[in-house]
């Protein structure tokens, strides 16, 4: 196979969540083309998607090694040291690619990382500014709603809200599309308007179907004290494609924190047979299980995942294994 056609060939893999395939095919290439920066993004990119983080920081950085003034690659590199908690590394990645390309959406990812950092009044200040140059822009109000939220100011969130939906209405009357609609509907679901959240989640169903949509449909049905319909939605979700592994996850990781521990389970499953070693997952598993008193059970899984961290080189006190999760098992099993 040429490497044009590995290449290709791995984009085709990558649509089709074929990501394990896409994987080696871009490493194959990258065999003979080490200087190929577009390559490694690809190839990052693929990773991010099997949320092999440190692999990912790896094709990221050979990228930016190659052409240390490209905003989109440092941003790329940015987002995935965010995924692993390294928000101070992300946040200086996002301020140069910033700088470089004058783009507005490097700067509020740069009061992103401030926010995950716990400095919310910095993050509020570059948001605020942001916003008053680009006052058209909704998601920088769905940020300050949240950064108002962290810093009790009720009020302020709930104005930044109210401005968001404002903006989100016009948007879908002026292009009515499954990306208007969605986030309008995401909008509504924060503002707590679950019924009105699922109509409009079915609006955006409407245009395009995919799986984050079903997903949210579940979420506002479950809001809406239908339990039934929304596990239909769920399910709906999952089998849009069934090899994904990062969705099963995202699901299962949902379905606990809503309580539904035995369904959560399903898909972590899932999630395991595409891929068996995954200390996430057994941790989910472990999780559910210690909330359904099958604490014999929980207990194997749980040192099952900590077994999945040794053989990932990561010790089982790094950041990006700590959650309420884990500090529910570790208290447990002290």
């Amino acid at each position: 196979m040429s490497d044009t056609s590995l290449v290709l060939t791995a984009k085709e893999k990558t649509t089709r969540h074929e990501y394990e395939a896409a994987e080696k095919l871009y490493r194959a290439y990258l065999e003979e083309n080490k200087t190929d920066s577009d390559v490694w993004i690809l190839l990052g990119d693929v990773l991010i998607a099997q949320q092999k983080y440190y692999e990912a920081i790896e094709a990221y950085g050979n990228a930016v090694d190659k052409d240390l003034k490209n905003p989109r690659y440092l941003a790329a590199l940015g987002s995935a040291y965010a995924d692993i908690h390294q928000y101070s590394d992300a946040k200086v990645l996002f301020e140069k690619a910033a700088t470089l390309s004058g783009d507005f959406h490097y700067q509020y990812r740069v009061a992103d990382m401030l926010g995950y950092m716990g400095r919310h009044d910095e993050a509020l200040v570059i948001y605020a500014l942001l916003a008053t140059k680009y006052p058209e822009e909704a998601g920088l109000y769905k940020r300050m709603a949240t950064v108002h939220t962290y810093l009790k100011h009720p009020a302020e969130a709930a104005e930044s809200t109210k401005k968001e939906l404002q903006l989100r209405i016009k948007a879908v009357e002026q292009s009515p599309n499954a990306f208007t609609w969605f986030t309008y509907a995401d909008a509504l679901s924060r503002s707590g308007q679950w019924r009105e959240a699922k109509e409009a989640f079915l609006k955006a169903l409407s245009y395009e179907e995919n799986a984050q949509t079903y997903l949210r449909i579940g979420d506002a049905l479950k809001k809406l004290g239908e339990t039934h319909a929304a596990l239909d939605a769920f399910a709906k979700s999952a089998a849009f494609d069934e090899r994904d592994f990062a969705f099963l996850m995202e699901l299962a990781d949902y379905l606990t924190k809503i309580e539904l521990y035995e369904e959560s389970i399903r898909y972590y499953t899932k999630a395991l047979d595409l891929r068996s070693v995954h200390a996430d997952a057994w941790v989910g598993i472990a999780y559910n299980l210690l909330k359904l008193d099958q604490k014999e059970e929980a207990k194997a899984f749980f040192e099952m995942a900590k077994a999945t961290a040794a053989i990932r080189e990561l010790p089982w006190g790094d950041k990006l294994h700590k959650s309420e999760k884990t500090n529910a098992l570790d208290a447990a099993f002290a």
